[in-house]
């Protein structure tokens, strides 16, 4: 049983005074702090569900969902529609503490009055199938208080025509309970006035509870940084100018591979929240795990060099040849290293959708940082080189001494050599 609401009528639902009345049973609940507004009408022997939101556009998104918690939960989504001139309806099911995916199941007809007017959304729809029960759940249409959940998006957002459109993480949320049985009455019910309730249990304090910061993409995003502006190029110099303090390189290489895995672990957990990063097919989760592959591998590398040139010591012997040239490749690719997780932390917080300003901030700590290390790795490089040419002279000088010595002692006997003829 389909009920529509002529435009006019529906705006007057909504804005009005007092709101329109009307021959058909509801459960409604207004939330104050948002300003939104959620009825529900189910019709007797039908699959069929109505539902009216009216909803500020101020938000990315609305979410009412039926459920107290995100286990099996079916949600309605409402946001702007790509122009912003119009309303997206997106049926989604989540499956836990991750964002919501599209219920195509779901087959909702929206009527007349559902646009975006007066800088609200405003929704007057039918679900034909697919909304009463689901995978995991179901309206509980003879519970007088029925679990809901509803979730503002983040005050920002561009809006879509897509109804499976990626959702950021919501920035408050809450839950209420609304009476099925109102709801699916067949008896006459006077509509409440506007901005009140009728058939919903609200909370009496902290209706919408704010978000609280999520502690692991932080703790991801501000180790990686820690990793790519600080030790990354101490290791750098460490590892190329300060070679001759191996200890040195071996302390700084652990604190940063270790930093690297704490890291990686809340970046795993971030990625299962998200439909897009779920299958970890990003540019930044493709750069991040190339990174650190190369970088354990490096490690090892970096262990093996040790043992072979220690195993050289041992026997009196000098390192293999091959070892200078493995030495270098070690070097060099703890710089390719270094500038990958410079690049990947930017691909990380476009990924994140951070602001202009906190990606130029990012982007000026890099060139700071490369301009402050520069001088310095150049200045090491030319103390060590200078020291290296004034051994290498000696030893040149060494060895020509070492020479004319021999030279003049063989001439030497050559002459006091007594004759026999």
């Amino acid at each position: 049983m389909k009920i529509s609401i002529p435009s006019t009528t529906w705006a007057l639902l909504c804005l009005s005074g007092h709101l329109a009345s009307l021959a058909f049973a509801t459960s409604t609940v207004y939330i104050k702090d948002s300003d939104t507004t959620f009825a529900l009408n189910l019709p007797k022997d039908s699959e069929h569900v109505n539902f009216y939101m009216a909803v500020p556009d101020l938000y990315q998104y609305v979410a009412i969902g039926f459920g107290g918690s995100m286990d099996n939960m079916f949600t309605f989504i409402v946001y702007p529609n790509a122009n912003r001139d119009g309303v997206t309806l997106s049926p989604r099911l989540s499956t836990g503490r991750t964002e919501p995916v599209f219920y195509p199941q779901a087959e909702i007809t929206l009527n007349d009055g559902t646009r975006l007017f007066n800088q609200t959304l405003f929704v007057n729809a039918t679900c034909t199938k697919g909304c009463r029960t689901w995978p995991g759940g179901e309206i509980q249409v003879p519970n007088p208080a029925q679990a809901m959940s509803f979730a503002l998006g983040p005050s920002y957002g561009a809006g879509s025509d897509d109804k499976e459109a990626l959702l950021r993480r919501h920035q408050g949320y809450g839950s209420f309970g609304l009476d099925m049985v109102q709801a699916s009455s067949t008896s006459f019910l006077e509509l409440p006035p506007a901005g009140t309730s009728s058939g919903a249990n609200l909370p009496e304090a902290d209706v919408i509870k704010k978000d609280s910061t999520d502690k692991g993409a932080t703790a991801h995003g501000v180790i990686f940084a820690i990793v790519a502006l600080l030790c990354a190029p101490f290791d750098v110099l460490v590892a190329g100018a300060l070679k001759k303090w191996p200890t040195l390189h071996m302390i700084s290489s652990t604190i940063y591979l270790a930093l690297v895995i704490g890291a990686l672990v809340p970046g795993i957990q971030i990625s299962r929240t998200y439909v897009m990063t779920q299958n970890f097919r990003t540019g930044h989760q493709i750069l991040g795990l190339f990174t650190i592959v190369l970088m354990f591998v490096m490690a090892f590398w970096g262990i093996f060099l040790v043992i072979v040139k220690k195993g050289a010591n041992k026997r009196g012997q000098a390192p293999p040849e091959k070892s200078a040239l493995l030495g270098k490749i070690h070097k060099y690719v703890g710089w390719l290293i270094w500038i990958l997780f410079l690049i990947n932390n930017g691909l990380g917080l476009k990924l994140a959708d951070a602001s202009r300003t906190f990606i130029l901030g990012y982007a000026v700590m890099v060139g700071a940082v490369i301009v402050i290390m520069m001088p310095i790795y150049f200045i090491i490089w030319r103390c060590t080189r200078a020291k290296k040419d004034k051994e290498e002279a000696q030893e040149l000088d060494n060895i020509y001494n070492h020479n004319y010595q021999n030279h003049h002692y063989e001439n030497y006997s050559n002459q006091n050599q007594p004759s026999y003829q």
